[in-house]
């Protein structure tokens, strides 16, 4: 008889138990509503898959092409310099133009706008094999008065820049006092050239160039880098702006605070440098390795914007 009281006791208990835990909770697993049509949940659309009008892509023939939005700032100067319509305006062939070109060029991104990296690049390319000629690009512009502490001509004997005509003297190459078409000075001794303009830089002597041109950063509104003629007057490799508190490798000075040397990050900046000839860590570290103390510096032209 007891037994039979207990059994009935616990099935009793069992059943309650049973019907106080809702149906399907020892099967199913928490999670959120199958989606509509069955599909899995995914993220934002890629840019791959993404419409063209978000993402700015341009169908040519059967290439689709990736353009940044709008006109670049030097729109009208690669397009002349790739002989295409210069009309100032990015259409779908200029896009595939620039693009093919910075695709060569290792730019990147390379999706056809027409920015700073992108124009000093093909500076530098037209530079290379002529780094005076700028007929391409028109005139450099005249070169600016002689800044303060400026030192003379070496071959007219005066501070206002070079003479314009041919100087007589036994100068071997080229006459002491030619002047190249892109304003740089020919003289038969080391020049180092800054071209403010064209934002480029070399070392000349005679009619040989012995470095470069390879691209730079000239001081910026406000800090202009002075122009004139100015002379390496000390180098300190590993030299530290006690001013900017910050690294100058390679720094080699040729008026008052301004010098040649390199800079971590690009040089393709919108604003300049304080006053100094910013250069990439291998360009500055080759030019380390040409310069002497005392070798000339000509400095002339206007940065861009500055």
């Amino acid at each position: 008889m007891m037994s039979r009281r207990m059994a009935c006791r616990v099935t009793a208990v069992l059943l309650a138990v049973a019907a106080a835990v809702p149906v399907g909770t020892a099967t199913a697993a928490p999670g959120p509503p199958p989606p509509a049509g069955g599909r899995a949940l995914t993220g934002p659309a890629s840019p791959a898959t993404a419409s063209p009008a978000t993402v700015g892509r341009t169908t040519v023939g059967r290439t689709t092409v990736v353009c940044a939005a709008g006109r670049g700032p030097y729109q009208r100067q690669v397009e002349r310099w790739l002989r295409l319509a210069v009309d100032g305006r990015q259409s779908a062939a200029d896009c595939e133009a620039v693009r093919a070109f910075q695709a060569r060029q290792g730019i990147k991104p390379a999706n056809g706008y027409a920015g700073p990296v992108t124009w000093a690049r093909m500076r530098l390319l037209s530079a290379r094999t002529a780094p005076t000629d700028t007929g391409a690009e028109g005139a450099t512009g005249d070169a600016a008065g002689p800044a303060t502490g400026a030192v003379p001509d070496p071959a007219s004997g005066s501070a206002a820049g070079p003479a314009s005509g041919a100087a007589t003297g036994g100068a071997s190459g080229p006459a002491a006092g030619v002047v190249a078409s892109g304003g740089c000075p020919v003289r038969s001794y080391r020049v180092a050239c800054v071209d403010l303009k064209r934002q480029l830089t070399w070392v000349q002597k005679g009619g040989k160039t012995l470095f470069g041109p390879v691209a730079m950063r000239s001081g910026g509104a406000g800090h202009r880098t002075r122009t004139g003629w100015f002379r390496i007057y000390w180098k300190h490799k590993n030299h530290w702006s006690s001013l900017y508190n910050a690294p100058m490798p390679y720094a080699q000075f040729f008026s008052g605070g301004q010098a040649f040397h390199a800079v971590s990050g690009s040089i393709h900046t919108t604003g300049g440098s304080m006053g100094c000839v910013n250069l990439r860590l291998a360009d500055a570290r080759k030019l380390w390795s040409v310069l002497k103390t005392r070798d000339h510096v000509y400095v002339w032209g206007r940065r861009p914007g500055s």
